[in-house]
């Protein structure tokens, strides 16, 4: 037999020996106090009921009961018992470098702003594991203890920057060592994360891995930036680098990776070392490793060696020479103290007789130490499956609220969701297991807004309302009522947060007003973002929306942070093709200094989450319409035997020189001879090109062989025609499509216009590209004084939901 507490022993003789004397000198001075009283022949009379011998035996009772508490307080043991236990997570620690080298932009945005990213977006991933963050440079600093909490990890993550630790420099010591301090001892798998450039200034970090290698710290370490070195620049990473630190001598200073040190550091623990890449990459295998062994540790069930506790033993005895004592004799003060000992010793006992898995279990939820908790509930549970015994509900139920509040939400929902299959006869139990049920999906939605998923965050709190309201309906759950009032306010109130609504409609601005009217056609579109400012909608990698019949449309901007800005752009459905104009989206003109011949989307800047509607106008573009025919008779008018002429090159002459320049727009007329071609809205020279130098321009008759004309949006310039006498080119009068003169009769000129209009109307699918790049900026300027609709104004809602971006 052992004692796990011996101690007690030494105590329990020492408290025997005192009660013994002390009974044996209380009767003694009882017996003198009658001496005194009476005469010593009076005393038998007198004390005929008085038994020596019961006496002594209750004076033994008592002493002996004395002894038995104290043999039980020091927990006798013998015989042993196997017990399995689910092992908890793993503990890591990150060391981020906060010196002012880590400013340096040969990662993008700048080298601290890159690992801060990659590190928020790598905590989902260590679910069950503790979480901890050391700021270090030329001192270090716990930011973050050790926690199962990881949103108050990323919090205290976004919050570090350079200069939170004023001593500058970098000692690679310093965080290890303020690593080992915050370790538990008892656990053996420890792990520091070391982010840094490398350049240990003080030299004193791989003689204290060596240390923390002996504790059992495991150190990864992790390197940025590159051999070649980068400049310090002091402005704000989102700013353009201007102000560079310099040393002493005026000179920039060059910070370069160490990577030789990092490597040394990690070997002489057991780690090992990768560098950050330009996407985390390194990271991202750190944190992998890192989860497989945490995955392992939980999956793996501990069996330990437990003596077997046996003081019930002694306090059964201790209970038993109580009620002896009692029944001995009529001692009233006696009988007081011996009943009130019975219902001390009583509670006591019930109180030891408790499951052993399930007290463990309360006493670290009572320490908020809910992981190990959740632990003690499952080792009884599988101790109970395993003894075929049928599971109380109850034992599911605490099981699962023990991993809810250790943010083990997969887990918990398991163990709440069996309690609930299991309590099917049991109302009120079933209403707190659904209470607890909406208490966990609203946790899910919390973790789904931490990363901006507006989308998830919603289903999670719709199955959320859905238990809450179950769990009103079968008792009328007091708690479920005010959880789903209390936090369907708070999320709501997170969600608008980070939620801009843009919403507006597509349309044909037939009078160019600026706002659409009742009679102007709605477009069928897709309103995309542009993602790579390309101006062009990329389907597999920007989002979109379409409009609905109305051409409405509207779109939820999501955005952990404000201000920001985005391209809008669109572009028109396949059912919006027309034969007879081609539309184009009238956009602001851009603030300077970008020009706008170069805008192909609109910039929406948000100052905060709000409503903004933006409308998008199309407008039908000004084209200009003719015919080219060979004049073979030279006089200037179409007869009925002179047909199309091709080998010739139009063009708009901008500086009025009459001769196709290289920056000015050319197109070809079809091979009929006649052409229709968009052109910027305002005044234009239209010339005319022939490729064989025997050929000359007949018409026009004037001089200037060109026509001037102005157009502006949803109009066209027709009968712009050219005659060109070629004599290496004849007529053929059975190709000729019933030629008209242009002074010939008005019926035939009528059916010239016709043939001339159709032709267009096939080609205006093939409008050359430079063309609409050379009118952007005058399209853009036309439109620059049509009033827009008002930003602020009442948002007009489309039936068509809008896609989460």
């Amino acid at each position: 037999m052992t004692f796990a507490e011996p101690a007690w022993l030494y105590v329990g003789l020492v408290a025997t020996v005192v009660t013994g004397a002390f009974l044996w000198w209380t009767e003694r001075r009882k017996l003198r106090r009658l001496e005194g009283f009476a005469a010593s022949k009076l005393l038998p009379s007198l004390t005929s009921n008085y038994s020596g011998k019961k006496t002594f035996l209750r004076c033994m009772l008592l002493t002996l009961i004395v002894l038995m508490l104290f043999v039980t307080i020091a927990r006798p043991q013998w015989g042993s018992r196997q017990r399995e236990t689910a092992p908890t997570g793993i503990d890591v620690l990150v060391a981020l470098d906060v010196s002012r080298s880590m400013l340096a932009r040969d990662i993008r945005p700048n080298r601290i702003e890159r690992v801060k990213l990659g590190l928020s977006n790598l905590l989902d991933k260590v679910k069950g594991d503790r979480i901890g963050l050391i700021a270090f440079a030329g001192s270090s600093f716990l930011q973050c203890p050790l926690t199962l909490d990881h949103s108050s990890v990323r919090r205290t993550l976004r919050e570090m920057q350079v200069g939170v630790i004023k001593r500058q420099g970098t000692d690679f010591a310093l965080p290890i060592e303020e690593a080992m301090d915050s370790f538990s001892k008892d656990d053996r798998d420890r792990f520091l994360i070391i982010i840094s450039d490398g350049e240990d200034l003080e030299r004193r970090g791989l003689k204290k891995a060596k240390i923390a290698a002996k504790e059992g710290v495991r150190i990864y370490t992790i390197g940025i930036g590159n051999k070649e070195g980068a400049r310090i620049p002091l402005n704000d990473f989102d700013k353009p680098a201007r102000d560079f630190l310099k040393d002493i001598n005026g000179k920039p200073v060059m910070t370069k990776m160490d990577e030789a040190n990092l490597v040394s550091i990690a070997n002489a623990t057991g780690g090992k070392y990768y560098s950050l890449g330009p996407a985390g990459e390194g990271l991202v295998k750190v944190v992998e490793e890192l989860q497989a062994i945490g995955q392992q540790k939980r999956h793996t069930l501990l069996t330990e060696e437990l003596p077997i506790e046996r003081f019930t033993v002694f306090l059964f005895i201790a209970i038993v020479l109580l009620l002896g004592e009692f029944f001995l004799g009529n001692r009233r003060n006696l009988h007081k103290l011996g009943s009130s000992a019975a219902l001390i010793l009583a509670f006591i006992f019930s109180g030891c007789l408790r499951n052993e898995n399930i007290k463990q279990a309360e006493e670290a939820h009572e320490k908020k130490e809910y992981a190990q908790a959740a632990a003690f509930y499952e080792t009884e549970l599988n101790a109970t499956l395993a003894a075929k015994n049928k599971v109380d509900p109850r034992l599911y139920l605490n099981t699962g609220l023990a991993h809810l509040e250790a943010s083990n939400l997969r887990t918990s929902k398991a163990f709440l969701e069996k309690a609930l299959d299991e309590s099917l006869d049991q109302p009120e139990l079933q209403s707190t297991i659904l209470n607890a049920l909406g208490n966990l999906h609203y946790a899910n939605a919390n973790l789904a807004l931490d990363t901006q998923d507006v989308i998830t965050a919603r289903q999670a709190w719709k199955k959320a309302l859905e238990n809450y309201d179950s769990a009103i309906a079968l008792d009328g759950n007091p708690k479920a009522r005010e959880n789903r009032e209390n936090l369907r306010v708070q999320l709501e109130e997170r969600i608008e947060t980070l939620i801009s609504r843009i919403s507006g409609i597509v349309w044909r601005d037939i009078d160019g007003n600026g706002r659409p009217q009742a009679k102007e056609p709605r477009l069928l579109a897709k309103v995309y973002w542009d993602k790579n400012e390309d101006g062009e909608h990329n389907a597999s990698s920007e989002p979109f929306v379409s409009t609905d019949a109305s051409g409405r449309y509207s779109i939820e901007w999501i955005s952990g942070s404000y201000p920001v800005s985005f391209k809008l752009g669109s572009v028109l459905s396949d059912q919006n093709a027309s034969n007879e104009h081609t539309l184009i989206p009238i956009l602001p003109p851009p603030a300077p200094p970008l020009r706008p011949d170069h805008v192909m989307t609109q910039e929406i800047r948000l100052t905060k989450a709000s409503n903004r509607q933006v409308p998008l106008p199309y407008r039908a573009a000004p084209v200009l319409k003719g015919f080219i025919w060979n004049d073979t008779d030279q006089d200037g008018k179409r007869d009925s035997n002179e047909t199309g002429y091709t080998k010739a090159t139009l063009f708009l002459d901008l500086d009025g020189n009459l001769n196709l320049d290289e920056n000015e727009t050319s197109f070809k007329p079809s091979e009929n001879g006649d052409f229709a071609q968009a052109v910027p809205p305002g005044k234009h020279v239209l010339g005319i090109s022939i490729e064989s130098e025997s050929s000359a321009i007949t018409f026009p008759k004037e001089k200037v062989k060109a026509h001037l004309t102005f157009v502006d949006f949803e109009t066209t310039a027709e009968h712009l025609n050219f005659g060109i006498h070629d004599p290496n080119q004849q007529n053929k009068s059975e190709q000729d499509p019933d030629p008209v003169k242009s002074d010939g009769n008005p019926q035939q000129n009528e059916q010239d216009n016709k043939d001339q209009e159709s032709t267009a109307q096939n080609q205006q699918h093939n409008i050359p590209r430079d063309v609409n790049a050379l009118y952007k900026r005058l399209l853009q300027e036309a439109d620059a004084n049509a009033e827009p609709l008002d930003p602020e104004g009442k948002i007009s809602e489309s039936s068509l939901k809008g896609r989460d971006y």
